[in-house]
C-alpha cells in the first residue's frame, strides 16, 4: 500500500521541486515548455506561409532540433538542414534517373548511407537515406515542389526552434560544473583525509593497496567533471541571457571554474602517485609516516577550499596552502638529518615528498584564488 501511494505522490513531488527549487527538474520542465511553445509557433508559421495538409513537419522539427543548449541547436539544425536537403536532392535524382521504383530506393538508401557517413553530418547522417526513402517510398520524389515545401516547413520549424531556445529562458548549466567541482574536491579531501588518519595508526600494504584503489576512482570523477565544464562552456555560446548577466557583471566566473576544475585533476594525479608509492613491501620509518600524515592533512585542508564559493576561496586558501608549505619544508628538512634507511624506502620517502610539492606548486600557480 505504501508502495503505491509513494507512487502516486511521486509526480506531484516531482513538480514540487521543479517549481521550488533549481535543478534538472525545473531545467526539464522549462525545455517541456519551450518545446511546446515552439511546436506551436512552428505550426502556425508553417500553416500561414506555407499552406500544407503535412505541415507537421515544421512543429516536429521544432522539437526535434530543441537541445540542451543554443549552440547544439544551432549545430543541430546547421546538421539537420544539410542532411535533407542531400537527402531530397539524392531522391529526387533516384526517382528521376531510375525509372524503376525499387532499383531507385536500392541505391539512393545505399548512396545516402554512404555519404552520411561525412564527419561533419555528425549522428544526423543516418537521415540522408531515411529522408529520400521516405520520398521514394511516398511517390513523391519526382515533385519538384513537393520537396521543396518539406524543406520549407523543415527550416521554419528549426527556426523556431532555434529562436524559441535562444530568447526563451536560454540553458545555462554552469551549476552542473560548479557541483562536479565540489563532488571532485571533496573525493580528494576525504581520500588524502583516509589516508593521514591510517598512517597514524597500524596499517600495511593491503591498506595502502585499498587507498589505491580508491585513488584510481577519481579519475571517473575528473571525467565527469571534465564533461561538465565543456557543457558548461558549450551552454554560454550564442546565449543571451549569459551575455546579458556578463555585462552586468552578475554570471559566474567560467574560467574560474574551469581552472578550479583543471587543478583539481592534477592535484588527483598526485594523490594516486602518493598511493602508488605507498603500496610497498619495505618497511617503513614510523616517524616519517607520522610527519607525513600531517601533511597530508595540511593538503586536505587546502583541498578542501575547492569545496566553497570563490569568494570564500579568496579568503581561506592562501593561508592553508601557506600552512602547507611550511609544513612541507619542514619534512623536507627533517628527512635528511641523518637517519639510516634502506634505499628502497628512501626512493618511498622522496616519491611522496616530490607528489605534495607537486601538487602544491599546481595548487599556488593555477588556481585564480590565488591570483586576486
Amino acid at each position: 500500500m505504501n508502495r503505491v501511494l509513494h507512487s502516486l505522490r511521486a509526480p506531484g513531488d516531482w513538480l514540487l521541486r521543479a517549481l521550488r527549487v533549481p535543478g534538472r527538474e525545473r531545467e526539464a520542465l522549462v525545455q517541456a515548455g519551450k518545446m511546446a511553445l515552439a511546436a506551436v509557433l512552428a505550426w502556425l508559421a508553417a500553416r500561414v506561409l506555407l499552406p500544407s495538409p503535412q505541415s507537421f513537419i515544421a512543429p516536429y522539427a521544432a522539437v526535434f532540433l530543441m537541445a540542451e543548449t543554443v549552440y547544439r541547436s544551432f549545430t543541430n539544425a546547421a546538421q539537420q538542414l544539410v542532411t535533407l536537403m542531400f537527402g531530397l536532392v539524392l531522391a529526387y535524382l533516384g526517382a528521376t534517373l531510375i525509372p524503376v521504383p525499387l532499383l531507385a530506393m536500392g541505391v539512393t538508401v545505399f548512396l545516402g548511407v554512404l555519404i552520411g557517413q561525412w564527419h561533419r553530418l555528425g549522428s544526423s547522417g543516418i537521415w540522408v537515406a531515411v529522408v529520400s526513402l521516405l520520398m521514394i517510398a511516398g511517390g513523391t520524389a519526382n515533385s519538384g515542389v513537393y520537396l521543396l515545401e518539406r524543406l520549407g516547413e523543415t527550416v521554419l520549424g528549426a527556426v523556431a526552434g532555434v529562436v524559441v531556445n535562444m530568447v526563451v529562458l536560454p540553458p545555462v548549466h554552469l551549476r552542473h560544473t560548479r557541483e562536479a567541482g565540489v563532488v571532485l574536491a571533496g573525493e580528494i579531501r576525504e581520500l588524502l583525509g583516509s589516508i593521514a588518519d591510517d598512517l597514524r595508526e597500524d596499517w600495511d600494504v593491503e591498506t595502502a593497496r585499498s587507498w589505491l584503489r580508491r585513488a584510481r576512482t577519481l579519475d571517473h570523477t575528473v571525467r565527469r567533471a571534465d564533461e561538465a565544464m565543456i557543457a558548461g562552456r558549450e551552454s554560454t555560446r550564442f546565449n543571451l541571457r549569459w551575455q546579458l548577466l556578463a555585462r552586468r557583471n552578475r554570471s559566474p566566473l567560467t574560467s574560474a571554474m574551469a581552472e578550479s576544475i583543471t587543478t583539481l585533476a592534477e592535484v588527483s594525479a598526485q594523490v594516486q602517485r602518493i598511493a602508488e608509492a605507498l603500496v610497498t613491501e619495505e618497511p617503513m620509518d614510523p616517524a616519517f609516516t607520522q610527519r607525513f600524515a600531517d601533511l597530508l592533512e595540511r593538503l586536505s585542508q587546502a583541498v578542501a577550499c575547492y569545496e566553497e564559493s570563490l569568494d570564500q576561496r579568496v579568503e581561506a586558501l592562501p593561508e592553508r596552502l601557506d600552512a602547507l608549505h611550511a609544513k612541507q619544508r619542514e619534512l623536507a628538512q627533517w628527512v635528511w638529518e641523518g637517519r639510516t634507511l634502506s634505499t628502497e624506502a628512501r626512493q618511498t620517502e622522496d616519491a611522496l615528498l616530490l607528489a605534495v610539492s607537486r601538487a602544491l606548486r599546481v595548487l599556488t600557480g593555477t588556481d585564480p584564488a590565488m591570483r586576486q
